[in-house]
């Protein structure tokens, strides 16, 4: 007999976002020497590590890159364009090709900002990452679903068969080691904690709670793999600070959408290039999320 324990699960998280958060970028903005740019309402809704495309309406296109960042040619006017980004405290953006290398703050990677002419360019940033990172340092989470009762007396018999069933809803929480430090290959717990604190753009995420994990526990097979799928929002996250223990933190949600229960090996996994996928309550890797300096 096949015995199941709580410890070869995991939790991955992708930064989504439906919402659009708009800003005008004036020559002003555009810090060369550092290769930033800043943006009103950055600091309130863009987190380091996201995937954002920024895209502008005006016919001169992203002025502000010159042509040699972009991958479909130089010399055309692009009006879009996609990138990591790492935020200052002072709402600086500098943008970078990969997750890793935002994170980190990796100069080496940077993409180039130049100062342009004419008018200020209105922008819309959009928060659309295509890769889920492994959530380190979690110790345990709960999720519940619940089918709602519905009130058909008012609908005919068709829609009343239809809809008998009632809704589907869900909600939960995750509980994890406080730490602020990545590698670059997974979330750390500061990104639950600032989720809820992006004030235009809403704390949507796109999450996967393994409840197996046959990458953690090589006795299982990849159609072992039991994990639910769904969007949510962070209701509330809050800390737990002690002087005689490390500092924890919780994170409750709630489902926006669809919720899967599904078997097998999740659609766009993606292995670790140096090892495995980090099991609950791997020791973090020591580098630093948050830049030091400019």
């Amino acid at each position: 007999m096949t015995y199941f324990v709580g410890n070869v699960g995991n939790v991955r998280l992708r930064r989504n976002n439906n919402l659009t958060l708009s800003a005008i970028v004036k020559d002003a903005d555009t810090i060369t020497v550092l290769n930033r740019i800043g943006i009103e309402g950055a600091t309130d809704n863009l987190l380091t590590g996201d995937k954002i495309t920024i895209s502008t309406p005006d016919p001169r296109g992203l002025v502000f890159f010159p042509v040699t960042n972009w991958i479909d040619g130089e010399g055309v006017v692009q009006t879009g364009f996609s990138a990591f980004i790492n935020v200052n405290a002072a709402g600086g953006i500098r943008f970078f090709p990969t997750f890793a290398t935002a994170v980190n703050n990796d100069r080496a990677y940077e993409w180039t900002i130049v100062n342009f002419t004419g008018a200020p360019l209105p922008v819309e940033i959009r928060v659309r990452d295509v890769s889920a990172n492994v959530l380190g340092d979690v110790t345990a989470y709960t999720f519940n679903t619940d089918r709602e009762g519905l009130d058909a007396t008012t609908l005919n018999d068709k829609f009343k068969r239809m809809h008998s069933a009632g809704l589907i809803s869900g909600a939960g929480s995750i509980d994890c080691l406080f730490n602020n430090k990545t590698s670059g290959v997974k979330e750390t717990p500061l990104l639950m904690l600032q989720l809820i604190h992006r004030v235009d753009i809403g704390s949507e995420f796109d999450c996967l709670l393994s409840i197996t994990d046959s990458e953690n526990d090589p006795a299982l097979s990849a159609s072992d793999n039991i994990y639910y799928e769904f969007t949510a929002m962070v209701t509330r996250a809050g800390l737990e600070l002690s002087a005689s223990d490390v500092i924890s933190c919780s994170i409750d949600f709630v489902t926006t959408g669809e919720i899967k229960l599904l078997v097998g090996r999740p659609s766009g996994y993606v292995l670790k290039e140096d090892d495995d996928r980090i099991a609950l309550n791997q020791n973090s890797l020591e580098f630093l999320l948050t830049e030091v300096e400019d």
